[in-house]
């Protein structure tokens, strides 16, 4: 059983307030419509990872740019973890 949640509508649609920062969110318009620029579009793919554990591309959300083609985009996807995210820690040396 995964850790995470499967994806939902209700779901993204918060996600998407956050990062846009509008009061309503239609969930059949376009991320980048509703002012979404390449760096919110990063920080989506981050938020996917860290809430549903899925690995997905700025490329997905061009492809799946509203709030129910990419609910059905991330439910098709297998349910394999994302990779580890990566730390500020250094080796010496």
């Amino acid at each position: 059983m995964s850790p995470y949640p499967a994806p939902t509508t209700e779901h993204l649609r918060e996600i998407w307030h956050e990062i846009l920062e509008l009061d309503e969110i239609d969930d059949e318009a376009s991320f980048f419509a509703l002012s979404g620029k390449s760096i919110d579009a990063i920080r989506l793919v981050n938020r996917v990872r860290n809430v549903f554990g899925l690995e997905i591309t700025v490329r997905t959300i061009f492809e799946a740019p509203t709030v129910i083609r990419l609910t059905e985009s991330l439910r098709a996807m297998p349910s394999t973890p994302a990779r580890p995210r990566l730390t500020g820690d250094r080796r010496s040396g």
